[in-house]
């Protein structure tokens, strides 16, 4: 609870635990007296029947502390949001993940009967800025983050040196979910397949480009890379959107990207998708054919989002928001536009999903050294 609440709490317990028994007038009452000037304890059967019979007042009185704590917490939890509260998108409009947080913002406000979960993109350095933002905000429930597999797990071994401990630095809430990566090229390519990319790429070394906009998308083009021993020159982009529409107007050969992204273009006929990074096929796309069908080693990789706040955010929070987020994210509405795209709920929250981010780093250390990327 906040600041102001516990204070309130604690001065009620203080007030109750200092409090009492009224002390008999007349010539058995003494003053207090510390205990090293004390001369005796009266053990008389007056005394002894005068605590027994204020025992039921201290107990009604413990009971009576209980229960306005209890009233206070509830009150505060049940009182939230009393006003804005900003989901942090680490990076640009029309990203992947602003897709799945502009679907969330919108239940939370339906199912909570309120109109104060915004949206608030804060883009660059692959996420970082933004979740730093968060981990050094006021932690009262009013500023989240919406945190993915490149803020949490694959930032931490590509950069020298991070703002932020992704484990220490935010109170896990729930999760969102997921989407495969697909490789995919301009319509217009003459490259059709991995295996024409690995002869057309191979024939012409560092003549080529591919486009990235954040930690697994670079990861799964490096790896593939290193799979079809081929040189590709890597060109960051701020969002994975102007990634996209370069490709589409043949200033890159290739990327790996989220469907989120990909699947519109790829409906348009204005990108071709040459595999997916899941372990089996896509079910929108059967034609599709998984990379490790080509590439029997290449590690399977999806990007996966969700919801946390900065360390030491009251817990009455997290526990209204966590069951109130995942229940959004099995609603018809949000399934209805995600699913198509190879979307998966990720329905860990709390202590679950800080363990699912712990394996998550320990997965991509190793993807991210296999790769061969250095920290910059």
């Amino acid at each position: 609870m906040p600041a102001d609440t516990s204070s309130r709490v604690e001065s009620i317990i203080i007030s109750f635990s200092n409090s009492k028994p009224a002390r008999p007038k007349g010539p058995q009452s003494r003053p207090n007296m510390p205990f090293n000037q004390a001369q005796s304890i009266d053990l008389s059967p007056q005394r002894s029947r005068e605590n027994t019979m204020n025992l039921p007042s201290r107990v009604s009185q413990l009971f009576v502390a209980m229960a306005v704590v209890w009233a206070f917490a509830a009150a505060h939890a049940q009182s939230y949001p009393q006003r804005t509260v900003t989901l942090v998108v680490p990076f640009a409009v029309g990203s992947s993940t602003d897709i799945m947080t502009r679907l969330v913002a919108k239940g939370l406000n339906e199912r909570l009967k309120t109109t104060h979960f915004i949206v608030d993109n804060k883009a660059g350095a692959n996420g970082v800025i933004g979740s730093d933002y968060v981990a050094k905000a006021k932690p009262d429930g009013y500023t989240l983050l919406v945190g993915t597999g490149t803020t949490h797990t694959q930032a931490p071994w590509m950069m020298k040196q991070m703002p932020y401990d992704p484990m220490k630095d935010f109170e896990p809430i729930a999760g969102i979910g997921g989407v495969p990566l697909m490789v995919v090229v301009g319509k217009d390519s003459p490259i059709k397949s991995i295996d024409d990319l690995r002869k057309t790429v191979g024939a012409n070394p560092g003549k080529f480009a591919y486009g990235t906009a954040f930690g697994a998308a670079t990861v799964c083009s490096e790896n593939l890379k290193r799979g079809l021993n081929i040189d590709l020159v890597q060109i960051p982009y701020k969002s994975s959107p102007q990634a996209i529409t370069d490709l589409m107007g043949g200033r890159i050969a290739m990327m790996c990207t989220d469907a989120n992204t990909a699947m519109g273009p790829i409906r348009n006929n204005q990108v071709r998708a040459l595999a997916v990074t899941t372990s089996k096929r896509n079910a929108q796309l059967p034609d599709l054919p998984a990379l490790v069908e080509i590439l029997p080693n290449f590690p399977e990789m999806r990007s996966w989002v969700g919801v946390f706040a900065p360390k030491g955010t009251p817990n009455e929070v997290v526990q209204l928001l966590a069951p109130a987020i995942l229940a959004v994210t099995e609603s018809a509405e949000v399934l209805r536009v995600l699913t198509p795209n190879g979307f998966e709920r990720l329905t860990a929250s709390g202590p679950a999903l800080s363990s699912f981010v712990q394996s998550e780093l320990i997965k991509w250390e190793k993807l991210i050294e296999q790769a061969g990327i250095q920290r910059e």
